[in-house]
């Protein structure tokens, strides 16, 4: 009886094995399915987050990439999302100059059929690279581009860098344009500042070159002119001598107070002491003191303009330029008179 009663009970356990085993082979299968998902979730949460942080390079970028085909139409661009412009429907179908409002393209109703777009060499390097199926890098260019009314024309400098693809058997080239005006600005201001250093650095060589010699000519008359003194014993010839001294300590004197007064104009400390000058009284005393330095043949007069006569200025200044006057007029006067006054 037992074994009849295990005969009998086998078939049915045998099932319950199976149907168990069915369930548990559905659990993993469900269990590994819904592990599959959550990668497949997980991976399209984090290419979507990936792709959100790229557009946001790409809106904040300070350069311009264009996808471009073999016929310059751009296929992609960050253009319109860098310029918060709203994308064009059906996708960008521009070509390049056209996308970029170039004054050219405008003038001829398209990209690429203006005459001056055989001249371009930004055109004519995207066509070599294409050819060539090779890359390029910073090629710049001067480019004047259109507003988007197209009332203001904007001129720029620019860097394009092009990298040849190949995607599907299809010729591609990705473009990278940046807008370099301000640093080829500063690199012209530069340029215009290293001129002028060196030209003032000319002039500086100049100046000291001419000073030198002007310095140098009184005082070889001066130790000149002091050892004959020393050496003779003519009376009139001593008194020639003194004079010649003399006249050649005044000039040596004058031009290092020219000297002190360009170094006072340089550093900014050069100032002026305004009164109430009288131009009689101070232009009889330059007569008084030139008096001295007129050769013979040469009278030097002085003619009063009106009997008060009075201005607000520098009194030293004044008297340096008169002075400055009277002894280019006496240096180069050899016969005659020489008058200060007012026609």
């Amino acid at each position: 009886k037992l074994s009849k009663h295990y005969k009998h009970s086998n078939p049915m356990s045998s099932l319950a094995i199976i149907i168990i085993i069915v369930l548990s082979a559905t659990l993993i299968y469900v269990w590994a399915k819904c592990q599959s998902l959550q990668k497949e979730v997980h991976s399209k949460e984090n290419k979507e987050t990936e792709l959100k942080k790229l557009a946001l390079v790409l809106q904040n970028i300070n350069a311009y990439f264009l996808l471009i085909d073999k016929d310059f139409v751009v296929c992609d661009t960050n253009y319109y999302s860098l310029n918060r412009l709203p994308v064009q429907v059906g996708g960008v179908t521009k070509r390049v100059g056209d996308l970029l409002h170039c004054r050219n393209a405008i003038a001829a109703g398209e990209c690429g059929q203006h005459e001056q777009c055989k001249l371009c060499c930004i055109r004519a390097s995207i066509g070599k690279a294409f050819y060539k199926k090779a890359s390029f890098k910073n090629l710049e260019a001067s480019m004047k581009l259109l507003s988007e009314d197209e009332m203001t024309v904007t001129p720029c400098d620019v860097s394009v860098s092009g990298t040849y693809l190949n995607i599907h058997g299809e010729d591609y080239m990705v473009l990278t344009v940046y807008d370099v005006t301000e640093l080829k600005n500063a690199q012209r201001l530069l340029a215009i500042e290293k001129e002028h250093s060196i030209s003032a650095e000319k002039l500086k060589s100049a100046f000291i070159a001419n000073m030198s010699h002007e310095v140098r000519t009184p005082l070889n008359a001066i130790v000149g002119f002091s050892s004959l003194l020393a050496e003779t014993d003519s009376r009139n010839e001593r008194q020639e001598y003194i004079k010649i001294v003399q006249e050649n300590n005044e000039l040596l004197l004058q031009l290092i107070s020219d000297i002190l007064d360009l170094s006072k104009i340089e550093a900014g400390t050069f100032n002026f002491v305004y009164t109430n000058v009288d131009v009689n009284e101070t232009c009889a005393e330059i007569i008084k003191s030139m008096s001295m330095k007129v050769s013979k043949g040469v009278e030097l007069i002085f003619e009063e303009p009106f009997p008060e006569c009075y201005i607000y200025t520098d009194k030293n200044r004044f008297t340096q330029v008169i002075s400055n006057f009277i002894n280019n007029a006496l240096k180069f006067t050899q016969q005659g008179c020489i008058t200060l006054g007012y026609e």
